[in-house]
């Protein structure tokens, strides 16, 4: 079976977690990750679960699950130790439309959790359809340590040039030739060194007018400079 990849906008979706052990705050901190609204079942708690229940970043609705509580979410999420619970979770969950994943048990789901590398706004998803979760894991390490941990200021810097450049109103074909200029440029490698002299030149020689120095100056102030 191929499944349809696709990113969610879960910012203020209701979303339910059942399991508060390991697992379920792996679930818990990926969906508050993604500014989603959390709801939590479970008796047993990791310490981090509770501190994120008792200052209210996520509501604890009963130690036991109940069919009533799939009532308002989105997307429901079953992390208990209970193959059982698990399966009575997705079954439920399906019936009345939800997205619903069952953590190991991808005939319980109907969208099943990628192998995530995340570097600020890029993420980079594995899947394996559930075939070996193992090489979808050898795969993210792999990929880990070719884009570093700079490709999310990196990629911050070209977001906030790509909305100057949109703001002048040139052509598509003017657009898209920058873009590209930028994307093979050696910005990566003047990052990674802090040769931000290099970037000021590049940009100043790309851009007509220039790119406005305090502008530049202030997103490399923010997250570059610890980097170079």
């Amino acid at each position: 079976m191929r499944y349809y990849p696709v990113f969610l906008d879960l910012k203020n979706v209701p979303c339910l977690v059942v399991g508060g052990g390991q697992v379920g705050e792996r679930k818990v901190k990926t969906l508050q990750s993604c500014a989603a609204k959390v709801f939590l079942i479970s008796r047993d708690l990791t310490l981090y679960l509770e501190k994120e229940v008792r200052e209210g970043r996520v509501e604890l609705l009963s130690p036991v699950y109940q069919t009533g509580h799939l009532s308002g979410k989105s997307l429901v999420i079953g992390a208990t130790d209970d193959p059982v619970l698990n399966g009575k979770i997705g079954r439920e969950a399906r019936e009345r439309g939800i997205l619903c994943n069952i953590v190991d048990k991808p005939q319980d789901c109907n969208f099943i959790l990628p192998s995530l590398v995340s570097r600020g706004n890029l993420t980079i998803a594995v899947s394996t359809a559930g075939k070996s979760p193992a090489l979808a894991k050898k795969i993210r390490q792999d990929l880990e340590k070719e884009f570093s941990e700079i490709y999310g200021p990196y990629l911050e810097l070209l977001g906030q040039i790509r909305n100057e450049i949109l703001t002048r109103r040139m052509s598509q074909q003017e657009n898209q030739k920058i873009f590209q200029a930028l994307i093979e440029a050696p910005v990566l490698s003047w990052l990674e060194t802090g040769n931000f002299e290099a970037l000021y030149a590049f940009l100043d020689q790309l851009l007509d007018p220039p790119y406005p120095r305090s502008k530049l100056t202030e997103i490399l102030n923010q997250p570059f400079s610890s980097l170079s």
